[in-house]
Order: structure tokens, then sequence, then C-alpha cells
């Protein structure tokens, strides 16, 4: 790296509106229309956090948390890693984490929904 210019390995969500579409239930847990909060993006990695400060407020109903609570550790733990991925320049392991992550919201949405 130059003395001035700083190489970096990052991510993004593509298309935000679509996390919306794929996980509508955690979305809605994560933003509710009532609450006035909400990260400037709303991509994969700000949906995982900020549902996960919602829980741990309180400010998710109980029974949902409680059907959650039990995964959601993973969902966090796999964020963690994907995040210290790409602060190591290991690519290909952040890549294969994005696809866990996105699993675990996956198993995440059905466990939220009132099946």
């Amino acid at each position: 790296m130059g003395k001035l210019l700083q190489v970096r390995v990052s991510a993004s969500t593509v298309d935000p509106g679509k996390v919306e579409d794929a996980w509508p239930i955690l979305c809605h847990l994560a933003y509710p229309p009532e609450n006035d909060y909400a990260p400037a993006s709303r991509g994969v990695l700000e949906l995982v956090r900020t549902l996960g400060a919602r829980i741990t407020a309180g400010e998710v109903a109980k029974p949902v948390a409680e059907r959650l609570l039990p995964w959601f550790g993973k969902a966090e733990g796999l964020v963690e890693r994907f995040e210290e991925a790409l602060a190591a320049w290991e690519v290909e392991k952040a890549r294969m984490l994005s696809d866990k992550i996105e699993d675990a919201l996956d198993e995440l949405e059905d466990r939220a929904g009132y099946k």
C-alpha cells in the first residue's frame, strides 16, 4: 500500500430493496413502521445488527424473540467471522460466509413466521 492510498476488501448489499423481499418478517421486526430509527443502509449486515440490537433491548415481542434467540447467535457469529475474513483479505472465505449468512437469515425468517 502507498503512504496515502489505502487498499481495502469490503462488501456491501448490492440492492438493499431486495433484503426486504427476501426477509420481510425480519425486516418488519428490525425496522417497524412506528419506529423512527433506521440505519442509512438496510443491507444484509445491517439487518443482522439492527435485529440483534432490538432483540437485546427487548423491543421484539417476547414469543418471537424466544423463537429466534436459539438461532440468532449463529447469524451474529457468521457476521463476525465474515468481517474478520474481509479484514484479513480472505476473499474466498468471506464469499463462503456470505452464503452462510443468507442461509441463516432464511432459517430465522422461517422461525419468525407465525406457522
